[in-house]
């Protein structure tokens, strides 16, 4: 299922026309539909080249953004997407390959990395939907599967990055009503701080909110709401992508 997602959202971001690429995205200041497409394409290199690496290969990493950064710019959508598709097809065969995983900076597996993929890829189409006014066409259940992956890795990586701990977070997924299910980052605090929030909303825009992307319809139903826009301002504090194109 997520390397469904994953190429799926290659796809339909790749696959915009010249006039919808030139369409800024408003959820990523300074970017063009083009420029989000570039995005993908590129850090597929960079992908490529960790799923490739032994887990003990911390320079796989800094090797692959090299690479990457050595495509010409004003790139085709078609070489954006056969680089996106290149490192989704390294994941295909043992899901339980080891390699190095940029997200804990040690080892993962090919299965860790579609995960990833169906993540980060499937918040880069949220982007681009927006930006072209289409409907969203993230499930629930997609949406829960994402929220996952971003409280047990993408979040405690920015945590890392910018050693800062905001305390305990739960986020509540709701669809008309119903819990879809819940996620919770828990406090590395050893002051045993208490600082905790709990978070509810639609599943889209909690996983919207989560990626300090805008959103609405979030609310803070139990604890200090701090707390939550300090994990809110995590991502683009602590790393930010450049145009490149």
């Amino acid at each position: 299922m997520r390397i469904a997602t994953a190429r799926s959202a290659i796809d339909y971001i790749c696959g915009r026309t010249d006039q919808e690429q030139a369409e800024p995205v408003p959820n990523c200041p300074g970017w063009t539909v083009h420029n989000a497409a570039a995005h993908i394409g590129r850090v597929g290199i960079a992908w490529a080249e960790m799923i490739s690496s032994a887990p003990d290969d911390p320079q796989s990493r800094e090797r692959g953004y090299e690479r990457s950064g050595r495509k010409l710019a004003g790139s085709p959508m078609t070489d954006l997407a056969a680089w996106a598709h290149s490192a989704i097809d390294r994941l295909v065969d043992d899901p339980d390959q080891r390699c190095y995983f940029s997200m804990t900076g040690g080892e993962g597996t090919a299965r860790l990395w579609a995960w990833h993929a169906a993540s980060e890829l499937g918040m880069h189409r949220l982007d681009v939907e927006l930006a072209l006014g289409h409907e969203h066409s993230m499930t629930s259940a997609q949406a829960l599967d994402a929220a996952e992956y971003t409280c047990q890795f993408f979040l405690p990586a920015m945590r890392r990055v910018l050693d800062r701990d905001p305390g305990r977070l739960t986020a509540r997924l709701v669809d008309d009503g119903d819990e879809v299910g819940s996620v919770t980052i828990e406090s590395l605090s050893e002051s045993g701080s208490t600082a905790a929030a709990v978070i509810e909303g639609p599943p889209i825009q909690v996983l919207l909110g989560l990626w300090g992307r805008p959103h609405h319809g979030v609310e803070v139903c139990d604890g200090d709401s701090e707390v939550w826009q300090q994990w809110r301002a995590l991502p683009s504090e602590a790393f930010q992508f450049g145009t490149w194109d």
